[in-house]
């Protein structure tokens, strides 16, 4: 190359920040790739337990092997394991339009007005048999609800939320112990705070912040339950921005506390409309 050719140091130090950019990019690429398909291996993984488990309850219910007694036990254990499918499924379509980078916005669903009670009696009955084979009791306090007003919010990505934060307190309570959820209203920032504590796995103040993070698991919690994703929260937060809430977590006296704040106004102020 004569000399004329040779690039000037300018050039030279443009050239070596497009391939730095373009290794990283490649880096990144490779490392997303691999996190996807783990993923998917764990969510895969994860469903067989549940679908096997309904296939295998079927079979004992159709041939009369059980009585009636066990029978109710057996139907109760099918409703438990449909449950946790269906929660499952839910967060991979979810995560799949994260993966994508495409906005929570964008599923294009209607904003209307959601009872918070009703929503979470509901979600705490689907999660109740569940939380039983551990002997572990869901109870909503209902006095804190009195006289709140209804949220506006995209109800079936609110619902997710509870769902996965309530799913995460039952997979990492204490065996005997309870998960207590309750809601306030705070009239001076038209905001309500639902709280969704239980006893298990502690918090430790450094992982506060981290537990929402993408994937995210804290070595206790990887020993309790190998087969967790580490998205449920990481979901749940991206919804909660999308409505431009907040959702926080910490260990108090024993207790692991989740607190959701959503505005009764909704996304931005809008007007609130009827409930459909």
């Amino acid at each position: 190359m004569s000399e004329a050719e040779m690039p000037d140091a300018g050039q030279s130090e443009k050239i070596n920040k497009i391939e730095s950019e373009n290794k990283r990019l490649r880096e990144e690429i490779k490392r997303t790739e691999q996190e996807r398909v783990e993923y998917l291996q764990n969510v895969s993984h994860q469903l067989v337990a549940p679908l096997n488990a309904i296939k295998w309850h079927i079979e004992n219910l159709t041939e009369g092997r059980i009585g009636y007694e066990r029978g109710v036990k057996v139907l109760r254990s099918i409703y438990s394991q449909a449950s946790i499918a269906v929660h499952l499924a839910k967060n991979f379509s979810l995560m799949s339009n994260l993966e994508g980078e495409h906005a929570l916005s964008s599923l294009k669903e209607p904003l209307e007005e959601v009872n918070l009670h009703r929503l979470l009696i509901n979600l705490s009955n689907d999660f109740q048999p569940l939380a039983w084979d551990q002997k572990i009791d869901i109870k909503v306090e209902d006095d804190q609800f009195d006289d709140a007003p209804c949220v506006l919010a995209m109800k079936p990505l609110i619902s997710q939320v509870f769902s996965n934060v309530i799913e995460n307190a039952v997979k990492y309570s204490n065996q005997g112990s309870k998960i207590i959820i309750h809601g306030r209203y705070v009239l001076s920032s038209d905001t309500f705070l639902v709280s969704i504590k239980n006893q298990g796995i502690p918090l430790p103040i450094e992982h506060e912040q981290e537990v929402f993070n993408r994937g995210f698991r804290t070595a206790d919690a990887q020993r309790k339950a190998p087969a967790g994703t580490g998205f449920g929260l990481y979901i749940a937060r991206r919804i909660i921005e999308s409505h431009e809430g907040k959702i926080s977590a910490l260990t108090e006296n024993g207790w692991t506390v989740f607190n959701i704040v959503l505005s009764v106004k909704g996304l931005k102020g809008k007007a609130r409309i009827r409930d459909a």
